[in-house]
């Protein structure tokens, strides 16, 4: 996912809808309990799994990124996805692409007061000034005519659960 520089007048774009980034971890990889109450100094000790795309945005900033924290850099999200599914790193994960594992509980939500997720606007973008192809066309004509795709319920960040004993 990348943002789209909606200001540059060469871009088109098609908002798709808006997607949740969830922070999240298997359940067993933290020695502690996962609440709402998670601090970054606590999760400094465990490997982050971070997308890099370093070919694109070197200087940006990485987002969600722990000071300190090992880090497992992957080329996307569903890879992303599969270090989390194996208890080796924790990050922040598309809810759809991870809606099924919260709901049967092999992904655990992390978000909480400390890492409360974000919500980003997901869209296809392309350059206005460029000639495109008859099948970048129809998929841009396709895109034009369903979006927005993504259901509004995807575009929450589910909280973690409190831990028995924490604020009852």
């Amino acid at each position: 996912m990348h943002r789209v520089p909606k200001s540059d007048v060469r871009m088109e774009w098609i908002d798709l809808g808006r997607v949740a980034l969830v922070p999240v971890v298997a359940p067993g990889f933290l020695p502690f309990p996962p609440d709402t109450d998670i601090t970054p100094q606590r999760m400094q000790a465990f490997t982050q799994c971070v997308v890099r795309d370093s070919a694109r945005h070197p200087s940006e900033q990485g987002h969600f990124l722990v000071d300190g924290a090992p880090q497992s850099s992957v080329p996307d999200h569903l890879m992303k996805k599969e270090l989390i599914l194996h208890g080796m790193a924790w990050g922040h994960v598309p809810r759809f692409m991870i809606e099924s594992e919260l709901r049967d509980g092999r992904l655990l939500s992390i978000a909480g007061r400390h890492f409360p997720g974000v919500v980003e606007e997901l869209s296809a973008a392309r350059r206005r000034d460029r000639p495109h192809g008859p099948v970048a066309d129809q998929l841009w004509n396709f895109l034009t005519r369903h979006a927005p795709l993504l259901r509004p319920a995807l575009g929450r960040v589910p909280k973690a659960k409190k831990a028995p004993g924490h604020g009852s």
